[in-house]
């Protein structure tokens, strides 16, 4: 509008003088100058209907550091050339910037291709696409929606974190480091009753048939126990601004484990505090390390139920069942003692705490008491650590 206000005024100003003179030049200027306008108002609208871009996005599933990229064309299908055209990407993902500005002639086209690499989990919309074209005088501008939305899933960082989980006793482990996990031959340390998350594959039937009830059998080895992965998500408890905050290092280990976890053979199942309590039964394969994936991918830390309650209740019912693994970055002894209180002899559960100072939050490092360290494995995480196999710190000595 403002590149049109002076070529208004000056054919008002003609107008009134051609009208006052009677000068022939006058109005031959005037009918000039409203031609031009006609015609740049004709030539926007003409070339907006025939431009079109075609648009290859990515599809399905990231997670976060995975690079990605889109092709554009951008086709005028018009007989009157393009003097500037400005595409616009709309999409919502941080620090990608996929627009571009060209020129094009009648029946032309332009093709680009655009990088970017995903740095947030969630689920990520691509486009729309708005183009801003116009006439050769600069007059009007038109902007036209050109390409529809889509959307992909981007999971938590994956790190590989094949060898975490909560220490067993007995000869298991011995025979871990012989071979392979699915070498292990399943030994049934004792029963218990029968679990609905459990499978009929578990049931022992001597044992049923002698209680007059499902029993179910419990494992003494490592790889072949379940595990359960508790994640604090209860507001206010972490700190620091994704991608460099606790809640998103928290979330990418508690997504780590779950996939080495389920990829070995292992049920795996999930606990949050979150606003809706989120809990998932522990359960085997495919389906289910997709089904944890897809909601730690929009995890938020909305919840208000304190760790300590949420461990004592799971923890309780998970007694004789397998490992647990706690992700937190509360300082709460409470629920340390909960975790404590729920582990069985030759188990030691894992605890995960992310230290809260490295990411900004006020209050000393932290230090793991001596009687933690002897009634639980820990991991103690910091901001900047690398994430990886073998990286599981040493608490004793922090």
């Amino acid at each position: 509008m403002s590149s049109r206000v002076p070529l208004l005024a000056g054919i008002a100003a003609l107008s009134f003088f051609a009208g006052i003179t009677g000068i022939h030049l006058a109005y031959t200027l005037t009918y000039v100058l409203l031609a031009l306008l006609i015609l740049a108002f004709i030539w926007t609208r003409a070339i907006a209907r025939r431009i079109a871009v075609d648009r290859t996005s990515p599809a399905g599933s990231y997670s976060v550091g995975e690079p990605f990229s889109e092709h554009f064309t951008v086709h005028n299908r018009s007989l009157l050339w393009v003097p500037y055209c400005e595409v616009h990407d709309r999409s919502d993902i941080p620090g990608y910037a996929a627009g571009r500005a060209c020129a094009l002639a009648a029946g032309d086209s332009v093709s680009w291709t655009a990088r970017g690499r995903f740095t947030s989990r969630g689920r990520l919309r691509f486009g729309p696409l708005e183009a801003r074209v116009g006439d050769p005088f600069g007059l009007f501008g038109r902007t036209v929606r050109l390409a529809a939305r889509s959307e992909v899933t981007v999971y938590p960082a994956l790190h590989p974190l094949e060898d975490i989980g909560p220490m067993w006793g007995g000869d298991g482990a011995g025979d871990l480091r012989r071979g392979k996990a699915v070498d292990v031959p399943p030994e049934v340390a004792s029963v218990r009753d029968y679990d609905p998350h459990d499978g009929m594959s578990r049931i022992h039937w001597a044992s049923t048939a002698r209680t007059g009830r499902l029993m179910s059998r419990t494992y003494d080895t490592r790889y072949s126990a379940d595990l359960l992965v508790v994640l604090d998500l209860r507001a206010g408890v972490h700190a620091g601004q994704a991608p460099e905050s606790s809640l998103e290092y928290a979330v990418s280990i508690a997504a780590s484990i779950v996939h080495a976890v389920a990829r070995r053979g292992q049920a795996v199942g999930l606990i949050t505090n979150d606003a809706e309590m989120r809990a998932f039964g522990a359960g085997r394969g495919e389906a289910q390390r997709m089904r944890l994936l897809d909601y730690l991918a929009t995890a938020r830390d909305n919840g208000a139920t304190p760790l300590a309650q949420v461990v004592s209740r799971h923890g309780e019912g998970w007694r004789g069942r397998g490992g647990m693994v706690v992700v937190s970055a509360d300082r709460d002894p409470a629920w340390v003692e909960a975790l404590v209180d729920s582990g069985t002899r030759g188990q030691r559960h894992l605890a995960v705490l992310l230290e809260t100072a490295s990411f900004g939050a006020p209050g000393p490092p932290l230090r793991i008491p001596a009687a933690w360290r002897l009634a639980l494995d820990w991991w103690l995480v910091r901001r900047g650590d690398v994430l990886g196999s073998g990286e599981r710190a040493r608490a004793a000595g922090d």
